[in-house]
């Protein structure tokens, strides 16, 4: 305060001298009073409020100059939380942890700025940081990073697990599994969005707790019978009848790269996004060969697919359209050029078109294995094709030691299922399976 300071005393300080003080108090000057009682205790009186102030001096010398430490001070509180007497008492009080030792004022200091920055370091604010940092952040299963959309809805799904438990202003250290309970118990009622819900804060927490923010992850403390349980596999696939009509109801999709790439995804067992990210200079089309990099797989590892004929006459037209590119996306958007993100626009367009209903785009991968299984071909050759993790699908010791990738095969199964999807794309009479390739059953039973 800019003014300057008046120092009285050392008196016995009573309720008097503190109501006299406070008469005399003036603008631009701080009353000093000092208690005879308590060496150190002074009651400061300033145009505003009184507080008590009891000033000390730390044990022991600073080792850099040899000298003692400088004279700390500490505020106790004012007349109207402590008389003279419970200032005194407190003042005696930090006297004594000084004599220990200790240096009450830089505690007290640093637990301020403690609670300060636990005020400040909210749910909200944090989860703006970790939106920030988890693009970065190597995948806890796999290896690489998380793609950018996958981020993206992984932050999405943790903001919403906080606002369901009300956190957004809540200091992230004072979390307790009760808030993440109120949170499942928001979301009860639809078990795939609370486990997913549940599984992005988890992972948000642990980001928090690596970065100091708190000791556990209160997720981690939830009882095993409280948190959401995993939901049933999908068991849904398509007949090969039904591929066909959504490979022909494609043709009312309005851009040319929607219908491609839908029937790309019926012909190619991939998953969508790596549809979507393929590269012109990942392809062979000589060699009828598709070689996956690892950064873009879900597990990981480079992969290498057998392209049927089928698949090379939609790619070879593509190409040919496109300038014979040596690199580049192949199913670019058709407004930005980016990599395609309106499969759901295309799903609501092909449903409509083709009256096939239910289905997602994971089901065209399950479609292919279940076709597979029925005809005979081995798991291990299914499960090579889809580049499923053989840890993941071959139990124990088999998954650990049998990792071929039994080429011949993939390739054998690859071009049965693209003999099987001409036959039944070819017009009645006329079936195009021909070669020394036998088609797979066109239809099947549903589980």
């Amino acid at each position: 305060m800019a003014g300057r300071d008046v120092s009285e005393g050392p008196v016995k300080i009573t309720k008097a001298t503190i109501e006299g003080a406070w008469r005399r108090r003036s603008p631009e000057t701080r009353l000093i009073v000092r208690d005879s009682e308590c060496r150190g205790l002074a009651l400061v009186v300033s145009p505003a409020s009184m507080v008590w102030r009891f000033a000390y001096r730390p044990r022991g010398e600073d080792t850099h100059t040899g000298r003692r430490f400088p004279m700390q001070s500490v505020t106790i509180g004012g007349p109207a939380t402590h008389t003279p007497d419970e200032a005194r008492t407190a003042a005696n009080r930090i006297k004594g942890q000084a004599a220990a030792g200790m240096d009450p004022a830089a505690e007290k200091k640093a637990a301020a700025e403690a609670e300060r920055k636990r005020r400040a370091l909210t749910m909200g604010r944090l989860l703006d940081l970790y939106a920030a940092a988890l693009p970065t952040r190597p995948k806890l299963r796999g290896t690489g990073l998380p793609g950018a959309r996958h981020a993206r809805e992984d932050v999405a799904r943790a903001r919403l697990a906080v606002v369901a438990m009300g956190g957004e202003a809540l200091p992230v250290s004072t979390v307790t599994p009760a808030d993440i309970r109120r949170m499942l118990d928001a979301s009860a009622a639809q078990a795939s969005v609370a486990r997913h819900r549940f599984g992005s804060l988890s992972r948000f927490l642990d980001w928090c707790q690596e970065a100091g923010h708190l000791d556990v992850n209160p997720c981690a403390l939830v009882a095993k019978a409280r948190r959401p349980r995993a939901v049933p596999p999908r068991q849904h696939f398509l007949t090969v009848a039904e591929l066909a009509i959504l490979w022909r109801a494609a043709d009312v999709l309005p851009e040319p790269v929607w219908r491609d790439v839908v029937r790309f995804l019926i012909a190619v067992p991939c998953r969508r996004g790596e549809a979507a990210q393929l590269d012109w200079s990942h392809l062979n089309l000589a060699a009828c060969e598709w070689n996956q990099p690892g950064r873009l797989t879900k597990n990981g590892e480079a992969h290498r697919l057998h392209l049927h004929p089928l698949a090379i006459e939609l790619l070879h037209a593509r190409w040919t359209t496109a300038g014979r590119p040596a690199a580049g996306l192949v199913f670019p958007s058709p407004k930005t050029g980016t990599a395609l993100q309106t499969f759901s626009m295309m799903k609501a367009t092909l449903d409509a078109a083709a009256g096939v209903t239910g289905w997602r785009w994971h089901d065209f991968r399950r479609s292919f294995a279940t076709a597979l299984a029925e005809a005979g071909t081995p798991e291990a050759v299914a499960d090579a094709v889809l580049n499923h993790k053989q840890s993941a699908t071959r139990g124990e010791v088999l998954g650990v030691y049998q990792l071929a990738e039994r080429r011949p095969e993939q390739v054998k199964a690859m071009a049965a299922w693209g003999a099987t999807l001409a036959a039944a794309l070819a017009p009645a009479g006329k079936p195009k399976a021909g070669g020394n390739v036998v088609a797979l059953r066109a239809e099947g039973a549903k589980a």
